[in-house]
């Protein structure tokens, strides 16, 4: 990188807005509109005011043409020649916008903009109350009070026309509060011969306290036509997600499912690299993938709502396999169910996500071509310590896994032997649906520890109405009073509960815990080799 990639220099609030009324600024199609209130208005008023900084304003040169708002704030910005270079805010809209609403001579609105920048132009009409020292917004003015409407501070006639009308007491003040925000800096930070892989690298990693914008955004701007929207071609797939339970799905994994399909990588480098002509041909095998997708996690894996997915990266390398294949035959079917289990009970997706997530997908190019020899190459990590010692928590990836694992078996309902509706239990994550096997409360006047109470190996399926007929039972009553005497062994086999009936006549809760373990360990292996 040479020095003149990136400068940054101290710019005073009039220059800036003289080189927003030339044009020089503008707003990208990837920035949201202006979204702050009179409040915080106020507040960046007193903070130049009171001299202290309000953060650095950064700036993207480039002579590249962009859908552009060709506004700050949605008022009318005057049209630059197309050989002039553009300098598009990055980072500090919002507080352009106020010091321009504030400031310019004209708020013109441009009514081109409207749906995007709907904005009360009321929230910029504030005074100084030369009385209280401080800023007021038109309807809170005092009777009786000296002020100074902030709109003619930096124009010389009308704020010497203000001032002569002013008692001479104020006067001074008044000028004291002109000097202040004619002499006040804002560090302007310029970045120059940037690709839109490096603005979308840096856009990414501005944390600041207003609204993040992501890579989304970035793509909104790049691939826009006059036919072709994407936000609007994705909210048609969060539609489609939404009906089978996945319309939380977060947006970067949609577009990663994209980049995975048309070039085989997930990456946000790759992905701003996309050609918006194949972006806008590839939508239609987007949304086939991503159904056939979820409908194969729904009916081979029982997963019916985003909320019991371990990992929202899974969707990404089976979306590019989906894209692939239409129907998988046998072999396929069961390759995709082994990688499946190997990621769950994994950390595979803990760290590198998006290098995690191209290996996924060159394997899954292999599996397609009838190569399944790398699946020797995924491994789970969980074992019989992890297990008891994994708090239950539906965020937990290994708790997700573990419900979908026991799932596998059609648990039956421990107080009837009834088959779970695992539709409803497994549809959106509600907490009564899962319970205790050794109930807490008994376990509780044992005096065992709440951590080792909520074992992920001592829940299983168990519904409300059921949860309330064992209530605090020990299992030495309950397992033996309410279970089906000769449903025992079938409905403990369902639950992944060891059969040894000792266990529960006397009431062995570490004992229980590790057969458990031990017994969902076996299955687990058996359910990946099979």
């Amino acid at each position: 990188m040479t020095l003149s990639e990136i400068t940054s220099v101290p710019r005073r609030i009039d220059r800036i807005i003289s080189r927003i009324e030339e044009g020089d600024i503008k707003i990208p199609a990837f920035q949201r509109g202006f979204v702050w209130n009179q409040e915080q208005v106020l507040a960046l008023l007193d903070s130049i005011y009171r001299d202290y900084p309000i953060g650095s304003i950064l700036l993207w040169q480039t002579s590249e043409s962009l859908k552009s708002t060709r506004n700050i704030g949605g008022f009318l910005i005057p049209e630059r020649e197309p050989e002039y270079p553009v300098n598009y805010v990055l980072d500090g809209q919002q507080r352009l916008a106020t010091i321009y609403a504030i400031f310019c001579k004209d708020r013109g609105r441009d009514p081109q903009n409207a749906r995007y920048y709907d904005i009360d132009p009321d929230i910029f009409e504030v005074y100084f109350d030369l009385d209280d020292d401080k800023f007021v917004p038109d309807g809170d003015l005092v009777d009786g009070h000296a002020n100074l409407k902030m709109t003619s501070l930096l124009d010389i006639d009308r704020f010497f026309d203000d001032v002569n009308k002013l008692n001479n007491r104020y006067r001074k003040k008044a000028r004291d509060l002109q000097s202040k925000f004619m002499n006040y800096e804002i560090p302007v930070v310029t970045t120059t011969k940037r690709s839109k892989e490096e603005v979308g690298t840096i856009f990414e990693r501005i944390n600041n306290t207003g609204t993040r914008l992501t890579v989304l955004d970035l793509m909104v701007a790049w691939t826009w036509g006059e036919d072709f929207h994407l936000r609007e071609e994705l909210d048609q797939i969060k539609e489609i997600l939404d009906s089978k339970g996945f319309g939380e799905t977060p947006d970067k994994i949609v577009l990663q499912c994209l980049a995975g399909i048309i070039e085989k990588t997930t990456k946000t480098k790759d992905i701003i690299k996309l050609q918006p002509e194949t972006v806008r041909n590839s939508i239609d095998k987007l949304k086939s993938s991503l159904e056939k997708t979820i409908d194969f996690l729904s009916t081979e894996l029982n997963i019916s709502s985003r909320d019991f997915l371990p990992h929202s990266h899974q969707i990404v390398p089976l979306a590019f396999f989906f894209s692939k294949v239409n129907t998988p035959d046998q072999e396929q079917s069961k390759t995709l169910k082994q990688w499946f289990w190997k990621t769950s009970f994994s950390k595979r997706y803990s760290g590198s996500t998006d290098m995690k997530m191209n290996d996924d997908i060159v394997f899954f190019e292999k599996v397609v071509k009838g190569d399944y020899s790398d699946i020797t190459k995924y491994s789970y990590s969980v074992d019989k310590s992890s297990l008891i010692n994994q708090r239950f928590s539906i965020s937990s990836p290994f708790a997700r896994a573990f419900l979908l694992l026991v799932a596998q078996k059609k648990p039956l309902n421990l107080v009837n032997g009834n088959k779970i509706d695992l539709g409803t239990a497994l549809s959106k994550y509600n907490s009564k649906e899962f319970h205790h096997i050794f109930p807490k409360t008994f376990l509780k006047n044992k005096e065992v520890e709440t951590e080792k109470i909520n074992s992920l190996c001592n829940f299983s399926f168990i519904p409300a109405d059921s949860n309330k007929t064992i209530s605090g039972k020990p299992p030495s009553d309950y397992i033996f009073n309410v279970i089906p005497s000769g449903a025992y062994s079938q409905i403990l086999d369902s639950n992944l509960m060891p059969p040894r009936k000792e266990i529960y006549q006397k009431n062995q809760y570490d004992t229980f815990l590790q057969e458990r373990a031990t017994l969902i360990l076996q299955y687990l292996d058996n359910i990946i080799v099979s």
